[in-house]
This record gives structure tokens, C-alpha cells and sequence, in this order.
């Protein structure tokens, strides 16, 4: 027998850095879901980690510690949990008007499936699972019944459970998790234009529709990473925002990461304050296309990739906390979907993109691939991720 953890994020818009030290982790994940997604992406690294962090409690052996090396995550058990609320009440918890932010996390079991008491005990206290027993033999009424809990304590679309998913599972981990965040200074509808956008060859590949404004926003040029970084408030406290990072011309989205491996997202947090107190916040020229992203990507590859094999494998798995079946992860599957309008989120190639100086009024035109992180600014957490490549009009 074998079971099958599912992971799906889903936002009506649109960490996740559990500690300085797991800073780039998001970046990381990024990158390699996107060479699985041709490099048009969305992910939520939050809600990915946070079910890495409730199936490492159930793992042992070489299985749990290379989910600890991939994820930064702390050996002590106490620790992991400790650190996991603390997170989630300071990211999860938001007070800030026009933003809401909400995760859940779901587990399905089989019946019949004997799992580890302590195991559930702490999905449900401290992961704040919600679990529940099904008949997987009736795969089409498990799926049914599946969907209509998720659907009425946590997700705002249906069928996230497909029938197939339960016919050789034992048990299922589910996590959605949605954002919706209004832009503290809304784009106008009427300034929106079907405008060119282009490769990182400045050669033309399709249409978008352009929204426009000129405001005040925090932009820095970021030398130390070949890019212009533009960050977009959210609600009404500035507490969550979208950074923008937009590569100089002739410079790639792929060099940009490679940056990563240095510049911390604190730094460019840092930047962004210090420009503000040498320059003052001065009218910037905003242009960012209206899109929405939906990714559907399997995760086995992009986690191989950053150290983690054992849990995939059939006698090596090890998940002696969670039952005394020989159960292994047949696949991870993460949808995540963006919207971004000009009210806000729901998760040319001559132009220029750098600037010397701010004596005239800068353009960031984002006519071109791009990356976009919807971040807490406090803790520096990335909630959701992605690139945009491929135009489309939306």
C-alpha cells in the first residue's frame, strides 16, 4: 500500500522563510518549479512548507533529514512547532484593512488506515488539521464529500479533490491557502492600454493589457542584483506589498536568481527604506500588466532537485511516526492561481529600466519577464511567488 500527500494552494488572487536562515528557500523552489512550468509560474512557498513542515514531524530516519536540509527546518521537534505558530500568527494573522489571508490544513484518511495517535494529535493541535475518516474504495463519493468540507472551511473553489487521487491513497494531506490584498493605491481602469510585451530579447511576443499610474511608490535600483525593485503596498498599513523585481536590459530573469545566492530579501527591503530617506518618495511612472497565472505542477522533481529523495521511494520512505504501514509519498501536487487587477490581488523592450538619477520622473515599465513576490514585510516571509513570461490578455 502507498499514500499519496496532496498539496494544493488556492488563492481567489493571488513562507516561506521560517527564519533567516531559510531566507532563500522561496527562491530556490521558484526556480525549480519553473523549469517544470516553462518558466510561467505562480507558487505559494508558504503553503508548501507548511506541509513539509507537518509530514517532516511524521518522518524519521534519512527521510526526515533531508526535509530538514531542504527546508531549513530545525531538528528539535519543540522547535519546529514553536517556530511554526509563531510564523503563522505573526504572517496568517492580519489586521491590515484590505487584506485578507487565510490557510487551512485538511487530512483524509481511509478507512481502516491506522494512524499514529500522536501524530494526529499534533496535525490537529498545532497544525490546526481538521481530519477525516472516508471510504477511498468509493472514490467518487470520497472526492465528493472531500470537496464540499474544503469548500465549507477553507477553499473558495471547487473541486480541489479529483476522484482519481484516492484510488491507491491510504491517506491524503491537503493545504489551501488564499490571499486577496487592495492595492493602497488602485490602478485606474480607464489608463489600462493593450501594449506590446516582449522576450529578454527585446524581440515582441504578444499583447497585454498595461495598467498605468503615477504615485509615489518605494523603488531602488538594485545594482547588486542587475535590476530595478518596485514595491506595492497593500491595505492600509503597508504591511504586505508586492515587490516587483524587473532585470536591467539586456540582463535575465535567470541572472537575477543566481543573485539570490547574496542579496537576502531583507537587503532589498533595506535598500527600498534607504533610497526613500536620501530621496524622499517621488512620482514614478508604474506600468504592470493586468494577468492571471494558474499553475498545476507536481513537485517530485523540483524537491529531487533540492535534496529530497527518500520519502518518494517505495522501501526507503520511512514515516514511523505516522503508521506501521509501509507508506512512501507518490507525489506532491501543488495548483496555485494569481490574479492581479487594478484594484489589487487576488494571489518595450527599449524602454529603460534603470535610472541614474531622479531628477525626471522614472519609468518602471514591466513590458517584459519579470518576477513578483506578495511578501510580509515584518518577517520578510513570501507568501506567494512567480514569474511572468508568457503575455496573454487578460
Amino acid at each position: 500500500m502507498y499514500t499519496i500527500f496532496i498539496l494544493f494552494t488556492l488563492t481567489a488572487t493571488c513562507f516561506a522563510d521560517f527564519s533567516d536562515r531559510a531566507r532563500n528557500f522561496s527562491i530556490e523552489l521558484l526556480h525549480y518549479s519553473q523549469l517544470e512550468a516553462d518558466g510561467h509560474v505562480v507558487i505559494s512557498p508558504f503553503g508548501i512548507w507548511s506541509l513539509m513542515t507537518g509530514i517532516t514531524l511524521g518522518a524519521t530516519g534519512e527521510s526526515k533529514s533531508q526535509i530538514e536540509r531542504a527546508f531549513f527546518l530545525p531538528k528539535n521537534e519543540e522547535t519546529l512547532v514553536r517556530g511554526y505558530k509563531n510564523l503563522t500568527k505573526s504572517v496568517l494573522e492580519p489586521q491590515t484593512y484590505g487584506v485578507t489571508l487565510d490557510i487551512k490544513n485538511f487530512v483524509f484518511l481511509d478507512k481502516g488506515f491506522e494512524i499514529n495517535r500522536n501524530f494526529q494529535n499534533t496535525l490537529s493541535k498545532d497544525f490546526g488539521a481538521m481530519i477525516q475518516t472516508l471510504n477511498f474504495k468509493d472514490p467518487n463519493a470520497a472526492a465528493n464529500v472531500a470537496n464540499r468540507i474544503i469548500g465549507k472551511y477553507g477553499a473558495t473553489v471547487s473541486n480541489v479533490l479529483q476522484s482519481q487521487d484516492f484510488l491507491k491513497s491510504r491517506m491524503i494531506l491537503t493545504n489551501v491557502i488564499s490571499f486577496k490584498g487592495l492595492w493602497s493605491s488602485p490602478f485606474n481602469q480607464t489608463d489600462t492600454n493593450l501594449e506590446p510585451f516582449y522576450d529578454e530579447n527585446k524581440k515582441e511576443i504578444g499583447k497585454v493589457n498595461m495598467m498605468y499610474q503615477r504615485y509615489q511608490f518605494p523603488f531602488s535600483n538594485m545594482k547588486s542584483m542587475g535590476a530595478m525593485v518596485l514595491e506595492l503596498p497593500y491595505g492600509n498599513d503597508k504591511r504586505y506589498c508586492m515587490l516587483v523585481i524587473l532585470p536591467y536590459p539586456r540582463n535575465t530573469v535567470s541572472s537575477v536568481y543566481n543573485t539570490f545566492q547574496r542579496v537576502t530579501f531583507k537587503d532589498i527591503f533595506a535598500q527600498l527604506k534607504s533610497d526613500e530617506e536620501e530621496f524622499g518618495l517621488v512620482d514614478i511612472d508604474v506600468k504592470l500588466p493586468r494577468f492571471k497565472i494558474s499553475t498545476n505542477v507536481v513537485l517530485n522533481k523540483p524537491l529531487n532537485s533540492m535534496g529530497v529523495y527518500d520519502i518518494f521511494e517505495p522501501g526507503r520512505a520511512s514515516f514511523e511516526k505516522v503508521t506501521t504501514e509501509e507508506i512512501y509519498i507518490s507525489a506532491i501536487v501543488h495548483k496555485a492561481d494569481i490574479e492581479v487587477t487594478e484594484s489589487g490581488t487576488v494571489a518595450s523592450a527599449a524602454t529603460s529600466a534603470y535610472f541614474a538619477d531622479r531628477i525626471a520622473t522614472p519609468n518602471f515599465s514591466a513590458n517584459k519577464p519579470f518576477l513578483y513576490f506578495v511578501m510580509e514585510k515584518p518577517t520578510a516571509t513570501v507568501i506567494f511567488s512567480g514569474i511572468y513570461s508568457k503575455p496573454s490578455v487578460f
